[in-house]
């Protein structure tokens, strides 16, 4: 099933597991569009002053991963109950990370210099941290 998005409006509503996939998606969509119409100037098709026309975009959000979680899961589960790499897990640890609610505490940004931890295990974390209303925190400027 797809999302229609035409506005911040429709973004607001999808759910918050949802959000950062769509805008990524989004974010493709957009680039694609615009490598499109530089195409399209330089052969013609189109005349270099008129605008960029992006009216909507159309999601198809993926299943939701598959994590086999605990039964019972919130903030204060330990981090050795989610699914990761022991190299992940031993790095959390090494930031001070033993529970969930404390990945909240950090950003994501510092969350991926550490080397054993990607741009998946990052993914991953979001979800579970999203699943029991927590997220990280915002990114410093």
């Amino acid at each position: 099933m797809s999302r229609r998005i035409e506005s911040v409006q429709d973004l607001a509503q999808l759910p918050p597991e949802e959000l950062l996939p769509c805008l990524r998606a989004l974010r493709g969509a957009i680039g694609e569009a615009r490598r499109k119409r530089a195409e399209d100037r330089r052969e013609g098709r189109v005349a270099a002053d008129v605008p960029l026309s992006f009216p909507a975009f159309d999601w198809y959000p993926r299943g939701s991963r598959r994590i086999s979680l605990p039964a019972r899961i919130d903030p204060s589960t330990p981090i050795d109950e989610i699914p990761i790499r022991s190299g992940a897990r031993a790095a959390l640890k090494s930031l001070g990370i033993f529970y969930l609610e404390d990945l909240s505490a950090i950003t994501e940004r510092e969350l991926l210099v550490k080397e054993s931890i990607g741009r998946h295990t990052a993914e991953l974390l979001r979800e579970v941290l999203l699943r029991v209303g927590l997220d990280f925190m915002p990114n410093r400027s």
